[in-house]
């Protein structure tokens, strides 16, 4: 979450500790005992005070024995000094006139190491005064870049990490999650000086707002028992009164907020146990301190985690179409700019082992687009720059899209979901089919792994901005069809409109193309289906020929029908 509202007056900020703040982010954490492929999931939105916030995409290469180099929080001048050797990460930084630093939002490294930073979190006033921010200091601006520069383990990034806030101080108050093959953790910064660090449990899930959920913690708890915390915190809480305690265990969420929680915040985390627990969760309720950590009902896939970044309270009463409940805090909200899955797979090798799924807008109608970690480059649209719109850009290319659909759900948004659903769900099959010969060709050596999952990562990207390109151009001309209805018409309900071989493919059917007069046979068994571009009529063998709610059309190489045939194939 961006702090641009740091420039605020004192006195100002100092009434909006926990209040409703207006910008936030929604943390996800899957064990890998209860994932589906047996993967760490560390996740996060990084939502603005704006939807017109553009995000990159990109790799800073590895140095080699570079001296006198250092990361710097531009907006602040704050700067850490480097090694003469960092290593290889990919990051997610904002547009450079955006003015406020790099904030590179996630970052995995060579070494297999994960960051997500960070979900911001505010205390109670009487913390704040104790531990006061330190400025200028360690900011989500350069946090998850200065970290992944100089780890080779999450522990050790853990330490680089704690050691920044020791050595410099923070100026905010944040939550880190980090992974590598072996273990996840994470990392909640309370103030100038104090933290604590957690090792997250294997076999549980997490779904969190920006509040501190760190629980029950024992003092004399050592690095050994999967706790590091900072000099001098529980004597703090001591002597600021603040102590909830269970026997001899610290609660140290209730102790840093004085046992305050805001419906702001608690309710992303009921949704994320409504969705994943639903046997847990139980009616909403404000005063319930929500566990960081529980048992999801059955193993959790990506696909279920990017559900959760489009969830609006959908089918509870908190859902926001329903009277009175319009100005609850979602966690699918319009606000973010990108969204991360991180996935990291423990038997591959550390220099590829993580999948980093990115959203770029709003996650309930943009796609989650999968990159091997191992990649050296992308697409010349994530890199575009700027802070206005350019549809050469692929944040703008997706942002556009939500920006219709939102304007009325009922008559353009579902479509919209459901098309970059199903392709999520395509792209999720090619990844399981694609990483055997990822890991061949890193067999062969780690320059020909990396050239091809560099090349496929362009590849998918560059086809999912290709069906970006018409599904903006078949949502804007419905808006403009509507827009000029004659009184008294019925507005029409967008329809996608999908590719035909990929989605026939996938279900099983072989593609013909007829090249005398551009016709498409889709064959499966007995079952046979041929559609003529331009043609409302789908030839069905053996039986009657079916009108189509839209006609068969060729664009850009790629022949489309509606997406209600499709769903029937």
């Amino acid at each position: 979450m961006k702090k641009s509202f740091r420039i605020l007056s004192a006195a100002l900020a100092g009434t909006l500790l926990l209040s409703t703040s207006a910008l936030a982010c929604t943390g996800v954490y899957v064990g890998k005992d209860v994932s589906d492929q047996g993967t760490y999931i560390i996740a996060r939105s990084e939502d603005q005070g704006q939807g017109d916030y553009n995000k990159m995409f990109m790799v800073q290469p590895r140095v080699e024995n570079v001296p006198g180099r250092y990361i710097e929080d531009t907006a602040t001048g704050f700067k850490i000094p480097l090694p003469d050797t960092t290593y290889k990460y990919t990051y997610v930084p904002d547009y450079t006139r955006g003015e406020d630093g790099m904030y590179p939002g996630s970052c995995t490294n060579e070494y297999g190491v994960s960051i997500s930073a960070t979900v911001s979190t505010s205390t109670c006033e009487a913390w704040e005064k104790a531990d006061p921010f330190v400025e200028p200091g360690l900011r989500e601006a350069i946090l998850a870049a200065a970290v992944a520069a100089v780890s080779t383990s999450a522990r050790e990034a853990v330490d680089v990490l704690l050691g920044y806030v020791d050595q410099y101080g923070s100026e905010e108050g944040n939550t880190v999650m980090i992974t590598d093959q072996t273990e996840a953790w994470i990392v909640e910064i309370y103030g100038g000086h104090q933290y604590c660090a957690m090792k997250m449990p294997d076999d549980q899930v997490a779904v969190f707002g920006n509040q501190n959920m760190i629980g029950l913690v024992d003092p004399k708890a050592t690095p050994e028992d999967g706790y590091i915390y900072s000099d001098g915190l529980f004597e703090l809480i001591d002597q600021l009164g603040l102590a909830v305690k269970e026997g001899e265990l610290y609660h140290l969420a209730k102790s840093v907020t004085n046992n305050t929680r805001e419906d702001y915040n608690n309710m992303r985390n009921w949704m994320g146990m409504k969705i994943l627990a639903p046997s847990q969760a139980g009616e909403y309720d404000t005063d319930t301190f929500y566990p960081l950590f529980y048992t999801p009902d059955e193993k959790v896939s990506v696909l279920t985690v990017m559900d959760i970044y489009r969830s609006r309270y959908e089918g509870t009463p908190l859902d926001v179409t329903l009277p009175g409940q319009e100005e609850n805090r979602v966690i699918g909200t319009e606000r973010s700019s990108q969204i991360h899955i991180l996935q990291t797979f423990p038997d591959w090798p550390a220099y590829c082992s993580s999948i980093d799924w990115l959203a770029l807008g709003n996650a309930e109608h943009s796609v989650f687009i999968p990159f091997f970690s191992g990649i050296t480059d992308t697409a010349d649209a994530y890199k575009v720059d700027g802070d206005t719109y350019d549809p050469a850009g692929a944040f703008w290319m997706f942002k556009r899209i939500c920006t219709i659909a939102e304007q009325n759900r009922t008559l353009y948004g579902q479509s919209v979901k459901d098309f970059w659903k199903l392709q999520e769900t395509l792209m999720y099959e090619t990844m399981l089919e694609e990483a055997p010969n990822m890991l061949a060709k890193y067999q062969e050596s780690r320059a020909a792994g990396d050239a091809y999952v560099t090349q496929l990562g362009i590849d998918m990207a560059e086809h999912e901005m290709k069906l970006s390109d018409n599904l903006y151009a078949k949502l804007l001309t419905t808006m403009m069809h509507n827009t000029g209805l004659a009184a008294g018409k019925t507005p029409t309900t967008f329809l996608a409109d999908v590719p035909l071989r990929e989605v026939a493919e996938s279900k099983g059917y072989t593609v013909t193309w007829n090249a005398a007069d551009g016709s498409t046979t889709i064959t499966k068994g007995t079952a046979s289906y041929t559609f003529t571009p331009e043609s409302y009529i789908c030839k069905v063998a053996g039986g009657e020929d079916v009108e189509l709610t839209h006609y068969c059309y060729v664009r850009d190489g790629l022949t489309y029908i509606p997406m209600d045939f499709a769903n029937q194939l």
